[in-house]
């Protein structure tokens, strides 16, 4: 027998730790096995199910991973961040009512807990409770006076709250802070800065975040983007769909919202999903998770999505639209004759859409590049989309997803709505009467009280939305103009 050989765990504590160190190395596989068999052999410890969680979020199996959290709570019930981590994927899942409570049981644990108190201002922005989501903040700063997150989170609240001590801290901690919370406070700092209509400070808050964001996740590649874009192109030609009629599922259940983000998508979305018959779902990430799992669905290594989409069969599809119905409707009333993926992005997988489900209605949102543009590059979007970082990129961006957008409209048979968002916020009744017309919907009045809708809104918009129309984020690139050549300059070809 070799000595040297590594000895198999034996115990549960063993197995935690090599499903820790394979998640580190990034064997999620290797991960969740090394975590279930940690689970069977000590069952009432609280760790290995908040490992599994860890892993089957990663995967976007995200009520697998609530029910493991649940039983995390269930294992050690004074496990403060099983508690906290808990809320979050009740939040995530729109279960607002377990999410606070979660969070009160937390503090109740520990009342001195600065992440119970930084999630519940989160949970508050979410509901539309920007007093609460204030004082939640404020007393995170507290316990925690050099959270980043806090301050950030609370410099974009600043409409009923007297921001200046904020502010003056935010200038102070920049010329210190490190990179990740210069680009958050940069972030807030910009929006409280607009706020007090000091424009030119603003750009320079939000530009100094912008370049340090893009210092950490690198630069858009461009060429990568064009690739990908022209490979759509072709692959998904008129011919592909012609030869692939009558594939997929027949429902009339799914709406998709697309478009760039910031194009007016959520306003859209609550709008619709204030009828009584339809469901909004918020951004899912179902239809990229189907699309690039594609190739485990033909059970073959390779090639990855999109390229794999030819040896697509009919059931293959068909398989696929259930997965996608069954996965999105997951948490919508019975009765709902619409449910709302508000994925903007989605705009990429509109030729699986028409594939699989090519009855679905597709609301495309535009808006002005100035505008939505601007509005981009004051927001903190994640690392994957480092192309929001920079003006030139954004214009670069919007030039490519305009044209697969007119490819999608050009060779299938979907069901496509142009939503601009200047005519929704001038003439609310008629966009809406347009919408539910587009949807097969009868009328109902509830569409004009969208800002009066208490579900709730985790997106950027979240405020907007919690307002009647108003008109003052139109042309709001004019306070900027100076800086926004790019911008400009793409709209003025475009045209």
């Amino acid at each position: 027998m070799d000595s040297s050989a590594p000895t198999a765990p034996s115990s549960a504590k063993d197995w935690f730790e090599q499903g820790t160190e394979k998640k580190r190395a990034g064997d999620l596989a290797g991960a969740l096995d090394a975590f279930r068999h940690s689970i069977k052999l000590n069952p009432r410890v609280a760790a290995p199910w908040i490992g599994l969680a860890d892993v089957l979020e990663t995967n976007s199996q995200l009520e697998d991973a609530r029910q493991c959290l649940l039983r995390a709570v269930h294992a050690d019930p004074n496990f403060l961040m099983a508690r906290i981590r808990l809320s979050s994927a009740h939040k995530g899942l729109g279960h607002m009512v377990e999410a606070e409570r979660e969070l009160f049981s937390a503090v109740e644990i520990d009342p001195e807990a600065a992440a119970a108190h930084f999630a519940f201002g989160q949970l508050y922005e979410d509901l539309g409770q920007r007093e609460a989501a204030v004082k939640a903040y404020r007393k995170t700063l507290e316990l925690e006076p050099n959270s980043s997150e806090a301050l950030a989170n609370l410099l974009g609240l600043g409409r009923h709250a007297d921001l200046t001590e904020e502010i003056a801290d935010a200038h102070k901690r920049l010329a210190s802070a490190d990179t990740s919370s210069q680009a958050l406070i940069g972030y807030g700092l910009g929006k409280a800065l607009e706020r007090a209509k000091r424009y030119e400070d603003a750009f320079s808050a939000y530009d100094r975040a912008n370049q340090t964001r893009r210092a950490t996740s690198g630069p858009f590649d461009r060429d990568a983007f064009d690739a990908r874009i022209n490979q759509m192109i072709e692959l998904f030609s008129e011919d592909f769909f012609k030869s692939r009629q009558g594939w997929g599922d027949a429902s009339r259940q799914p709406v998709f919202i697309v478009g760039l983000p910031r194009s007016g998508t959520t306003l859209t979305e609550q709008i619709i999903a204030s009828h009584p018959d339809c469901f909004g779902a918020g951004e899912l990430n179902t239809l990229s998770d189907l699309a690039t799992g594609t190739p485990d669905r033909l059970d073959v290594n390779d090639p990855s999505w999109p390229a794999i989409a030819p040896q697509m069969k009919a059931q293959h599809v068909q398989s696929l639209a259930q997965d996608y119905l069954t996965q999105s409707s997951g948490r919508a009333p019975n009765a709902s004759a619409r449910v709302i993926d508000k994925q903007p992005l989605n705009f990429w997988h509109l030729g699986l859409v028409a594939l699989a489900l090519p009855n679905a209605r597709i609301l495309h949102c535009t808006r002005d590049l100035r505008d939505c543009g601007f509005s981009i590059f004051a927001h903190n979007f994640n690392a994957q989309q480092g192309w929001s970082t920079d003006l030139g990129d954004i214009a670069h961006y919007w030039r490519g997803y305009r044209r697969l957008m007119a490819h999608w409209k050009s060779v299938t048979d979907l069901q496509i709505m142009d939503v601009p968002y200047e005519e929704t916020v001038a003439n609310l009744d008629d966009r809406a009467r347009a919408l539910l017309t587009f949807l097969d919907l009868p009328w109902n009045d509830q569409v004009l009280s969208f800002h009066e809708n208490e579900r709730a809104v985790q997106t950027p918009s979240r405020w907007q939305v919690r307002q009647p129309v108003y008109k003052s984020s139109v042309a709001r690139w004019r306070h900027y103009q100076r800086h926004l050549h790019p911008l400009t300059e793409a709209v003025e070809v475009g045209q």
